[in-house]
């Protein structure tokens, strides 16, 4: 379904008034895209060292993904600039007419901050500007990730499907072929069979203890548990895959807006604690 430029107005007036709440919590928070041209070794380096501290990998591999990308969105506090997350982007084709894919590539976000939907946001300002671009072109989002990234995205999706790479019929298998090709780009191996992506990224201990029990019980952990049941110790990531429908775009902005909302409750709290009498 192809959406109409009435609705693709309203999702733009939308995103830009996320971006002011956005700017508007403590700390703030601002969020700077970049092509990849953009992409020197400094900085480089610095995304690196952040995401080194949350998933181990080496530079080396990690260089290879980013520049296998076209935008990275990075987040940074808008006090210090001090950067607190990021994600990489980019379009491919896929062979199904007027049809093009968007893949999410490695996000990491410091734990602080992951409250606030930093990467829903994003997504859904890569998708606007590319659907504003190609008005007639039909966009799939397709994703391989960690645990944490998997329950993130798709407990705030309507409707979603796991790669399955046995599934067969001109749209799965047109999915199969991006997810391989995306696979060599980032230098990534797929299992035919069950479809888990080796990419020799592996949680680290510090990681897992920031996350109480109650998150591994949640259904969409759950969900990743029975697909990539090794997924602590095995450096594999798990495939899915969603259209832009409506229903995923109301449901998308939805969960952002609860975010925002929580993490300004949030942030409102703590200011009144150190601001009381006494503190």
């Amino acid at each position: 379904m192809l959406l109409r430029p009435a609705m693709l107005d309203l999702l733009r007036r939308l995103l830009r008034r996320l971006l002011r709440r956005l700017e508007a919590l403590r700390p703030a928070t601002r969020m700077e895209i970049l092509r990849r041209e953009d992409f020197t070794e400094p900085l480089l380096r610095e995304l690196h060292t952040l995401a080194n501290t949350l998933m181990a990998e080496d530079f080396d591999h990690f260089r290879v993904h980013a520049e296998s990308n076209e935008r990275a969105y990075l987040f940074r506090r808008a006090d210090s600039g001090a950067l607190v997350g990021f994600q990489f982007w980019s379009t491919e084709p896929i062979d199904l007419p007027r049809s093009r894919i968007i893949v999410g590539g490695k996000l990491r976000i410091l734990p602080a901050f992951r409250s606030r939907g930093l990467h829903l946001l994003a997504g859904l300002l890569y998708y606007l500007e590319l659907q504003l671009r190609q008005p007639r072109t039909r966009f799939y989002r397709l994703s391989l990730a960690s645990l944490f990234g998997f329950v993130s995205l798709t407990e705030s999706l309507a409707a979603y499907t796991l790669f399955d790479p046995r599934a067969r019929g001109e749209e799965a298998e047109a999915v199969r072929e991006a997810f391989l090709s995306l696979a060599r780009r980032s230098d990534y191996r797929i299992d035919e069979e069950t479809g888990l992506a080796f990419v020799d990224i592996f949680m680290t201990e510090e990681t897992l203890r920031r996350y109480p029990p109650s998150f591994f019980e949640r259904p969409a952990a759950r969900v990743y548990a029975t697909v990539n049941p090794e997924y602590r110790t095995n450096g594999c990531y798990v495939g899915f895959w969603f259209r832009f429908t409506g229903p995923n775009l109301l449901a998308l902005t939805r969960a952002i807006l609860r975010k925002l909302a929580r993490a300004s409750r949030s942030g409102a709290s703590s200011q009144g604690s150190r601001g009381a009498p006494g503190s």
